[in-house]
């Protein structure tokens, strides 16, 4: 190809290849989105003042943000193996149930407008560049979130739906990634190690949240997550590149192998794509099952994790850390099934099943 770069190997030699330092890279990536999306439902169990809340005294965002009512004690649960009742402060903001409801789902605003354009975008220009913005608009939009929530909440919707937008843009992105770099034999297990991330990340999330709250305040929750995000950006930007064929830290067998399977070692970058068919697709029966599918997988999904940490809170009475311990637990064999899964596929494929 005119614009393939010289082949230089692996920067981790025959260890680990150019391949598998993307999906490893990727699976992080995704680990950082799913963790600055989820972070706020247990961040949002220390910010509010549930005692007031409790009571009926929700005011405006004004009156208790001008004012930063002092925290209360409340009782909660001990942590397990602690039969005493111990008591953990409130937050300094009292937020009605409507005003909780439109922080928690205003994130899904911008994920929402996001993803179709953003799947034009990678797939005609760069689906690299387009992960690195989705990130990086995160990290700084999370990093602004202390500093945005104590002038208003709305600066807070702000920030979420801002968060919605870049991780609209992951999953078509690093769609365009697997399809690029991923031979047909090994693209479920990649696939599995790129979205094993959103479980890892969210459990990681959850657990982190609960400590920092904790320990050093709810504001730190976003400083410590968004800054310790912002490095996976520089080894992305340096590391990692839209194809083989752009690739320099990557062999020259491994090059020609991944071309050679999916038929890209004489593609042009720029090659037109046909046009998307969307009357077969929108008539398609297996489209509409597995859109509905998808649908009914979400809303289980998310449902479960915006509100289990507040049930755990307003129900249970569990405090900031123990709640966080608990909410985390399901996302673990999650993960590891996915891992399990995706080696099993990818097997079953090879024996044509």
């Amino acid at each position: 190809m005119a614009n393939e770069v010289p082949a230089k190997g692996s920067i981790l030699g025959k260890c680990l290849p150019a391949r598998y330092i993307l999906a490893v890279l990727g699976s992080c990536g995704m680990a950082i989105i799913y963790g600055l999306k989820v972070n706020l439902s247990v961040a949002m169990v220390a910010m509010l003042n549930h005692t007031a809340i409790e009571a009926g005294h929700a005011v405006t965002h004004e009156v208790h943000n001008s004012s930063l009512i002092p925290v209360s004690q409340v009782e909660v649960c001990s942590k397990p193996g602690n039969g005493n009742v111990t008591k953990q402060e409130d937050g300094p903001f009292i937020w009605s149930e409507g005003i909780q409801g439109t922080l928690l789902s205003c994130y899904f605003w911008g994920y929402l407008v996001s993803q179709i354009p953003s799947a034009q975008v990678a797939e005609r220009f760069s689906a690299k560049w387009v992960m690195f913005f989705s990130v990086g608009i995160n990290v700084i939009a999370t990093l602004l979130t202390p500093i945005m929530t104590k002038a208003h909440y709305a600066g807070l919707i702000v920030m979420r739906v801002l968060e919605g937008i870049g991780g609209g843009a992951t999953f078509p992105a690093m769609h365009c990634m697997i399809a690029a770099w991923a031979p047909p034999n090994e693209r479920s297990v990649m696939s599995t190690i790129i979205y094993v991330g959103t479980s890892f990340g969210t459990a990681i999330s959850i657990l982190l949240a609960g400590v920092l709250s904790a320990q050093w305040g709810w504001e730190s929750v976003f400083y410590w997550m968004g800054g310790l995000s912002a490095v996976w950006m520089t080894l992305w930007m340096f590391l990692i590149q839209d194809n083989p064929n752009k690739q320099r830290f990557i062999s020259p067998e491994e090059r020609l192998m991944i071309t050679s399977q999916l038929g890209t070692e004489n593609t042009a970058s720029n090659e037109e794509h046909p046009p998307v068919p969307w009357k077969k697709v929108l008539t398609s029966i297996p489209f509409w099952a597995i859109l509905i599918a998808h649908c009914c997988s979400n809303w289980g999904w998310y449902m479960f994790l915006i509100e289990i940490p507040f049930y755990m809170k307003q129900v249970l009475k569990f405090d900031v850390s123990s709640n966080a311990q608990f909410s985390a637990l399901p996302y673990f064999p999650m993960l590891i099934l996915s891992i399990l899964l995706g080696k099993t596929l990818d097997t079953l494929k090879a024996k044509g099943n």
